[in-house]
C-alpha cells in the first residue's frame, strides 16, 4: 500500500456530509467546534469566508473550503460579518432565486493519531478550481455536486465517498507541489517518506538508525539531519511518538494486556513500556486507560 493511502487507512479517515441546504436571504453558516475537520462546499451562488484573516474571502460555486484545524470560521451571504444571532438559523421553507446551496461536512480522523498530521495543513484549505491543471478534481467535485442533487437510493454514502476523493486528491496535490510542511510533506521524499511508510506500516520493527539509513542510501548524520528538517522530530523521536500513540489508541479501544500491547508497538519489556507512555502522556498507561473508559480522555 502506498504510503498516504496506508497513512490515512490507519488514521481512520473519512467523510461525513451531514447538511444540504438552499439558502436566501440573510443566513450564516458554522460548524467549529467538532474536534474533525468541518468543511464547505459551495455548489451554486456565492458566500463570503470570515475567519481569523482581517478581510473576508468570497468564495464561488465548486469552491471547497476546509479547516484541518478546526479554526474559528463563519460562512455567510455577506462580506459584512454576521451578527451572532443570524448564525445557523435554519434554512428557510421556500427558498427565491438567487440562492446559495451549501454542502457541509467533517473529515473524521482519529483524533490521538492524526495530530501531527493535521499540524502539516495550513490552517485554511480553498480548492481553487480556476487553475487549468485543475481537470480531475474539477470532475470530481462536479460528480460530487451532481450525486448531492440526485438524491437517490445510495446518494448518501456515495456523496460521503466522493468527499474523501476530493479531499485525497487535494492532498495528493499538495505532496507533489511540495507545498505541505511536516509529516504529510515528508511522505513526498523519495528518501524520507518510504522510511515514513515502514515506521507507519510496522511499528513494532527494530528501525534502527543504520538499518534506516541503509535502506535511503545515506549516511547516518545525513538522514537524521533531512528527517529532522522534513519531519520536526529526529527518527528516534518520532518512531517513539507514533508508537506511543498506536498503544494510546489500543488502550482506549480493546482489552489488551499491557504486556502486549508493549510488545505490539515494539517495547521489548512492559517497564520499558510503561516509563515511556507516562514520559509521553504524563499518566501511567493503567491511568490512561481506566480514564479513557470513563470519559476522561
Amino acid at each position: 500500500m502506498d504510503a498516504l493511502s496506508q497513512l490515512l487507512k490507519q488514521l481512520r479517515f473519512s467523510a461525513d456530509v451531514f447538511f444540504r441546504a438552499d439558502y436566501c436571504g440573510q443566513w450564516a453558516v458554522d460548524t467549529g467546534g467538532s474536534e474533525q475537520v468541518p468543511f464547505h462546499l459551495v455548489c451554486q451562488g456565492e458566500g463570503w469566508l470570515h475567519g481569523d484573516e482581517p478581510e473576508p474571502r468570497r468564495l464561488i460555486a465548486g469552491q471547497l473550503v476546509l479547516f484541518p484545524r478546526d479554526s474559528h470560521h463563519v460562512l455567510s451571504v455577506s462580506a459584512t460579518r454576521p451578527r451572532d444571532e443570524q448564525i445557523n438559523q435554519p434554512p428557510p421553507a421556500r427558498v427565491t432565486a438567487p440562492a446559495t446551496r451549501l454542502m457541509c461536512g467533517y473529515f473524521r480522523f482519529d483524533q490521538g493519531l492524526a495530530r501531527p498530521f493535521l499540524e502539516s495543513l495550513p490552517e485554511t484549505m480553498v480548492l481553487d478550481l480556476s487553475d487549468a491543471t485543475q481537470g480531475r478534481t474539477r470532475e470530481l467535485v462536479n460528480l460530487w455536486m451532481q450525486e448531492a442533487a440526485i438524491e437517490g437510493f445510495g446518494a448518501d454514502l456515495a456523496v460521503d465517498r466522493l468527499a474523501e476523493l476530493v479531499f485525497i486528491q487535494m492532498l495528493r496535490q499538495e505532496i507533489a507541489a511540495g507545498e505541505l510542511q511536516g509529516v504529510l510533506g515528508a511522505l513526498g521524499d523519495a528518501r524520507i517518506g518510504p522510511l515514513l511508510a515502514a515506521i507507519h506500516g510496522a511499528p513494532g520493527e527494530p528501525h534502527h538508525l543504520p538499518t534506516m539509513a541503509a535502506r535511503a542510501g545515506m549516511s547516518e548524520s545525513a538522514l537524521a539531519q533531512r528527517f529532522k528538517k522534513l519531519v520536526g522530530l529526529s527518527p528516534g523521536q518520532y518512531i517513539k511518538r507514533w508508537r506511543l500513540s498506536l498503544a494510546a489508541q489500543m488502550l482506549r479501544e480493546t482489552e489488551r494486556s499491557m504486556a502486549a500491547v508493549a510488545e505490539s508497538v515494539g517495547y521489548e519489556s512492559e517497564v520499558a513500556f510503561r516509563k515511556a507512555f507516562k514520559q509521553e502522556f504524563s499518566v501511567a498507561p493503567g491511568s490512561y486507560r481506566r480514564q479513557s473508559q470513563s470519559g476522561n480522555v
